[in-house]
């Protein structure tokens, strides 16, 4: 059966072992080139990981005509160009999230590829980890009873001034910044475990006014089954806390997002305790169904399309303007 043949755009922290050494290990696929604008990082980035095509020049990737996939790992601020560019020239895509840095970027891109007849995936992997799909299963089973609520928090320190991801503190390369980059994650994993969102209303604020993008962020979601939540994102603050509890009429789930702390579920007072040890690779389970699916062996339904409708709710939080009573 063929092999997929993939070609690299980018070769960053994300790249380095959260991706590439797994499109290198998935059954089924090989990735034969990467590109990165810094010559002196390229090369030494293809000589660890045992690439031996590399180029400065992103058309070496997207002309080529051996390559039948290509996977774009640069910041947000290229991913529609760049998609753009490996559709009309035939080529699967594989995009990191966030998609783009607007929904009018996303939907030129999932329409782009719609018509030229190409898959389109985006790099939200969590929905293919096992820890993810066993707390789906606990809430679709009923494990939990109707689920009625869910709340998340998040806090992390962030650099005013990021040396190794500075684009991601402009509106240029991140869109939203910290919380398109990191935010997404989340929006899309709650989104993949607790269905079709109705409703969604926040607010942003950039507290530091270190950056153009915003450090706080807060949203209230209502979901199509009457589920409704908050979320709570912090990249001012000394603290860490990355945690979601979701409640149900027969109990609760408690687990991270960012993290890989075991799930807890709660039953009658029974706390149980389900353990997930962080991959090797985090992206290895999406990888390898991104990789069957363009086998025909699988049929992943983490595309273009899912990957918009969390691009809008997060354009949704940050243009929103939530707070109704203003003090004096």
């Amino acid at each position: 059966m063929k092999v997929i043949r993939f070609g690299m755009i980018g070769a960053g922290s994300v790249a380095e072992k959260k991706s590439a050494p797994a499109l290198q290990k998935t059954p089924g696929s090989s990735l034969v080139a990467v590109m990165r604008r810094d010559a002196v990082k390229l090369q030494d980035y293809a000589r660890r990981h045992g690439i031996a095509r590399y180029s400065t020049q992103a058309k070496d990737i997207l002309e080529a005509p051996d390559i039948d996939a290509v996977y774009i790992a640069t910041p947000p601020g290229s991913h529609c160009s760049y998609t753009l560019e490996a559709a009309l020239k035939g080529k699967a895509v594989y995009v990191e999230k966030p998609m783009a840095r607007t929904v009018q970027e996303a939907r030129q891109m999932v329409d782009t590829c719609k018509k030229a007849g190409v898959p389109l995936f985006v790099a939200y992997y969590r929905r293919a980890q096992p820890r993810f799909l066993k707390a789906k299963e606990l809430i679709d089973s009923g494990a939990l009873g109707e689920v009625r609520s869910f709340t998340y928090q998040y806090a992390c320190p962030v650099p005013e001034d990021d040396p190794l991801r500075p684009w991601l503190l402009t509106r240029k390369d991140a869109g939203g910044g910290l919380l398109y980059d990191i935010g997404s994650h989340m929006v899309d994993s709650i989104i993949f475990m607790l269905g079709q969102p109705k409703e969604v209303i926040g607010r942003t604020d950039n507290l530091s006014q270190a950056r153009e993008t915003a450090d706080q962020s807060s949203a209230l979601m209502r979901f199509e089954s009457g589920v409704q939540g908050s979320l709570q994102l912090s990249f001012n603050v000394a603290s860490r806390l990355d945690r979601l509890f979701i409640m149900g009429t027969r109990g609760s789930l408690t687990m991270s997002i960012m993290g890989y702390e075991p799930l807890i579920l709660e039953r009658e007072g029974v706390l149980e305790t389900l353990p997930y040890p962080q991959p090797e690779h985090v992206q290895s389970y999406l990888i390898t169904r991104v990789v069957n699916t363009l086998r025909g062996l699988d049929n992943l339904d983490s595309t273009g399309r899912s990957a918009l409708q969390t691009q809008e709710i997060l354009e949704a939080i940050d243009n929103s303007a939530m707070w109704v009573y203003q003090g004096e």
